[in-house]
């Protein structure tokens, strides 16, 4: 019976290849997307997607990147037209981020080629195997704080 490390270092070799699959995935979603994004920028349209309006630093924070690149991505957004910026109403000096109609239908369009391309994928799974590889995903989820599309701040809309 292998010891616990054993096992988790099995478990992090199994989500590491499994992971180069998904950003493959990620990565030629995005490249199909109207606009040309880089990785990032689309992280941020999502983080925008999923929390509603930000602060710079706060984008900062959620993508894992500092202050002063998180302006420089959002500099980019804009100038695309995927994001706006505006004042606080409660704080003039707080300048809040969010998305356009625009990152909108840009993040819908690289979700939605995202899902048919992993469906395809799914669909090669026998169905106790796609019933194991759910709750797996969902227990991992939880642990990294990632939300489910549906729980976004603009599912729906």
């Amino acid at each position: 019976m292998p010891t616990q490390p054993a096992l988790d270092d099995e478990l992090t070799d199994l989500f590491v290849t499994a992971s180069r699959a998904l950003v493959g995935i990620a990565i030629r979603s995005i490249e199909a997307a109207s606009v040309p994004v880089t990785v990032p920028q689309h992280r941020v349209l999502v983080l925008l997607a999923a929390e509603g309006e930000m602060t710079v630093g706060e984008i900062a924070e959620l993508a894992g990147v500092n202050q002063s690149s998180a302006s420089r991505l959002c500099d980019r957004l804009q100038k695309l037209g995927l994001v706006r910026r505006r004042r606080g109403a409660e704080d003039g000096r707080v300048v809040r981020v969010g998305l356009t109609e625009e990152g909108k239908r840009v993040v819908d369009s690289v979700t939605e080629v995202r899902r048919r391309e992993v469906g395809r994928v799914l669909a090669r799974l026998h169905v106790d195997n796609a019933h194991a590889v759910v709750a797996a995903l969902i227990t991992f989820n939880d642990a990294a704080h990632e939300r489910e599309e549906r729980n976004w701040t603009f599912a729906g809309s």
